[in-house]
């Protein structure tokens, strides 16, 4: 005789399956979605960059290239990434200055709807806000529901159909209410500070942050410090849009016309690396006094440009509310010098190299600067203090008259600051801990 429940059971784990199916193809990154059909730059861990127009699917994204690029043996046209390959995402840029009229309206507009939602955004951001709040409670009701059914149904719902039950509830209540966060949802819309882990380094960069997801934070409105390589020839470089570098002999002569300020991060010539740390403010330019063929040198420098930026919640925290920022520290925060996790060989030597210039010569005012730099890298504030104060004695020998110097000051008197603040909120605790226990 044919078993009825057996139908029943594969019918059920077939609908499950199917709508299932449907909403994890639906589902797509609600911070990848926004950027989606805009031009972006990808930046890896490995340091590799990739960029084209963005298309998000539900398993990974794919970057669609301008003009097709020509490899060895074949002709590219997009690069692909899969979901399994998000962990190796270091950033996603958007540049503002990059983006065309029309994409400046769908920017707008989107951001239009994210802080001044509607009434159909608000109230379905509202229903992800209660299914993610309340999704274990959900899944209780389900369950109990299934219990309840199953008792005068058995001989219809047995283990394998009540199994595909729980599953369709846990992919509905996922899809609606998987991306919601209290602490965050407050922040939304207001000026905040993250934290970027780069490399071996976490830097803070200023925004505004628009949306979150399990996996992604955005940021909007970001000052960015963009890295770029300018290769040297007999007559330096020009015509980059971030510095015009002339070589003289002996020295280079940087000039910056742009209205923001850039930073002169070193010099490499050949495998050598010169570290320098000068910043050139705008409509300025400086004196690098230097030895060497600096013609066939590569001049390595940060410069500031406007985008909205998309990390990975692994590489990145938002660590403090901004909205009483000082528009004065924002070249501060922009050129942070960040704080160190590891430390490495490379810069072991440096620091080594560096002590030994200023046994040399202690009057080595760009030796001193950098020794400072790298010591506020490393935490250790007290003889980073004395180095950068030395330095600044001697402030008219450095090409910048001291400007990166004093910056770098400030950020320690920042750090000094909030490594106190927490040292009290310890003792504190510490002090009402030990309080209780003697009450006790």
């Amino acid at each position: 005789m044919f078993d009825v429940s057996l139908l029943y059971t594969v019918g059920l784990i077939f609908f499950a399956t199917l709508v299932g199916s449907y909403f994890r193809s639906r589902r797509k990154d609600p911070c990848l979605h926004s950027f989606e059909g805009f031009h972006v730059t990808i930046e890896r861990t490995d340091d590799k960059v990739v960029w084209g127009v963005m298309d998000v699917e539900s398993t990974g994204l794919e970057l669609v290239y301008r003009d097709d690029v020509q490899d060895s043996k074949h002709i590219e046209s997009s690069y692909l990434l899969f979901g399994e390959e998000y962990k190796d995402i270091q950033a996603i840029y958007r540049f503002a200055d990059q983006l065309t009229p029309e994409n400046k309206r769908r920017r707008d507009q989107d951001i239009r709807r994210s802080f001044h939602p509607g009434l159909v955004e608000r109230s379905k951001r509202g229903l992800r806000k209660f299914i993610g709040t309340a999704s274990e409670s959900i899944n209780e009701v389900v369950g109990l529901l299934v219990g309840r059914a199953k008792k005068p149904a058995g001989r219809y719902i047995n283990d394998g159909s009540e199994k595909s039950i729980y599953r369709l509830s846990e992919n509905l209540i996922g899809h609606a209410g998987g991306v919601f966060d209290p602490l965050l949802e407050r922040i939304l819309g207001q000026k905040i500070v993250v934290e970027v882990m780069e490399g071996d380094q976490v830097h803070e960069h200023v925004g505004i942050l628009k949306n979150y997801s399990p996996d992604f934070i955005e940021v909007l409105d970001v000052q960015f410090p963009q890295r770029q390589a300018l290769p040297l020839g007999p007559d330096g470089c020009e015509g980059d849009g971030c510095l015009q570098v002339s070589v003289e002999p002996g020295k280079l002569v940087a000039a910056n016309p742009r209205g923001e300020p850039v930073l002169i991060q070193s010099l490499h010539l050949g495998a050598e690396e010169k570290l320098l740390n000068v910043v050139v403010d705008s409509g300025e330019s400086v004196d690098l006094f230097l030895e060497g063929a600096l013609e066939h040198a590569v001049l390595h420098v940060r410069v500031v440009r406007e985008l909205d930026m998309i990390v990975p919640r692994t590489r990145s925290v938002i660590r403090h509310r901004a909205e009483r920022f000082q528009m004065a520290l924002l070249d501060d925060i922009i050129f942070d010098v960040g704080v160190l996790l590891n430390g490495n060989r490379r810069q072991e030597v440096q620091e080594l190299r560096l002590r030994d210039a200023l046994a040399a010569n202690p009057k080595d005012a760009l030796s001193a600067a950098n020794l400072g730099s790298m010591l506020l890298l490393k935490r250790e504030f007290e003889e980073s203090k004395k180095w950068l104060e030395h330095s600044l004695k001697m402030r008219y020998s450095l090409p910048d008259n001291g400007r990166r110097a004093e910056m770098e000051l400030r950020e320690l008197a920042r750090k000094v600051e909030r490594a106190n603040a927490l040292s009290s909120a310890n003792l504190c605790w510490t002090d009402g801990v030990d309080s209780y226990r003697a009450t006790a």
